[in-house]
C-alpha cells in the first residue's frame, strides 16, 4: 500500500509544477495478429503528465535519434547493407530475426503525442511516411463500478466504449489519476492499464510503471514524412494489403519488378483482417 500511495503523491504533486512534463512512465505489450493471422508482440512506452503523453517504442526513438546525426546515419546505411545481404532469400521469420538482431529493424513505426486537445501521429506503411493531426474525440464510457480487476497491484475499474471503429473493453485505476492509456485510448479518470478489442485481435497490457519527472523527448525525423490526414493514411494501409502489387509501384514506381502471385497471396490480409482502426471508408 505504501508502494502505491508514494506513487499518487508523487503524480499529484508533481501536476502543477510540471505541466509539460511526464509524471509516469509506462511500458505496454501490444500483444495482436498481423494481417497473415501470425501472432505477434511489440513493446511500447508511454510518457504521461496532466495534459502531454507521448506513446512510442524506444528502439524506434534510439534509431531515429541516430540517423539524425552524420556519424549515426552513416552507421545505419553501412549497417543496413549487411544486413540486406545476410537476410536475401531467406524466410519472412529469419529476416525479422536478423533485423531485430542488427539494431536497424523497426518493427514499430508508431509515435502519438497528445497535446492541447489533439493527436499527432508519425507512422510508416510500406516505406511510406506519413505524419498527421488529429482533434482528440470525447468518449462516451461506461463504466460498471461493481466490476474491479487487480493489475500489477493496483484495483481496476471496467469501462467499455465505441472508438473509431471498434468497441473496447478497459480497466483503468483511479488511484493513479491520469487521463491517459496506451495507444489513443483516455478519457477516464485514471490511467488505463489494459484494453482489447471486442474481437481479442487488440490487447494492450501495462507491464510496468514508475513516477517520473521528465521532458517528453521529441520526435526526431531522419526522413521526410508526408503530411495527410488519420483516414488517408488508414485508406492507404488498406491498400497495402488489397492490392500489394499497386502498393509497390506507389513507392518504386510502376517500371518495379512484378511481384509473384504467391507473394502476393501472402502479403494480403487474410479473412477477418482489419485495422486498428475501421472507420477509414470514404
Amino acid at each position: 500500500m505504501t508502494r502505491y500511495i508514494s506513487l499518487i503523491i508523487a503524480v499529484i504533486g508533481f501536476m502543477p509544477l510540471f505541466a509539460q512534463k511526464a509524471q509516469i512512465k509506462a511500458s505496454y505489450d501490444y500483444h495482436f495478429f498481423d494481417p497473415r493471422g501470425i501472432e505477434k508482440h511489440h513493446d511500447y512506452i508511454l510518457l504521461a503528465g496532466t495534459d502531454c503523453s507521448k506513446f512510442y517504442n524506444e528502439h524506434t526513438q534510439w534509431v531515429d535519434s541516430m540517423r539524425c546525426t552524420d556519424k549515426g546515419n552513416q552507421w545505419y546505411n553501412q549497417t543496413s547493407m549487411i544486413v540486406m545481404g545476410q537476410v536475401m532469400g531467406k524466410p519472412r521469420d529469419e529476416v525479422e530475426a536478423i533485423l531485430e538482431s542488427s539494431g536497424v529493424g523497426q518493427p514499430v513505426t508508431t509515435y502519438i503525442v497528445k497535446g492541447k486537445g489533439k493527436f499527432k501521429v508519425w507512422d510508416m506503411v510500406y516505406h511510406e511516411y506519413r505524419k498527421y493531426t488529429e482533434d482528440i474525440e470525447e468518449r462516451d464510457w461506461s463504466i460498471t463500478e461493481d466490476s474491479v480487476k487487480t493489475v500489477l497491484g493496483y484495483d481496476c475499474l471496467l469501462a467499455t466504449a465505441n472508438y473509431h471503429g471498434r468497441q473496447w473493453k478497459v480497466w483503468f485505476t483511479p488511484d493513479i489519476p491520469i487521463n491517459a492509456g496506451p495507444w489513443k485510448l483516455l478519457g477516464l479518470p485514471g490511467l488505463i492499464m489494459e484494453a482489447v478489442d471486442s474481437t481479442g485481435q487488440h490487447h494492450f497490457t501495462i507491464t510496468g510503471i514508475e513516477s517520473v519527472n521528465m521532458d517528453i523527448p521529441k520526435i526526431y525525423e531522419p526522413i521526410d514524412y508526408e503530411k495527410t490526414t488519420r483516414k488517408e493514411f488508414l485508406q492507404l494501409c488498406r491498400y497495402r494489403y488489397d492490392n500489394f502489387q499497386g502498393m509497390r509501384d506507389l513507392h518504386f514506381g510502376t517500371d518495379a519488378p512484378r511481384v509473384s502471385q504467391e507473394k502476393i497471396d501472402y502479403e494480403t490480409g487474410k479473412p477477418g483482417f482489419d485495422l486498428l482502426e475501421t472507420d477509414y471508408h470514404k
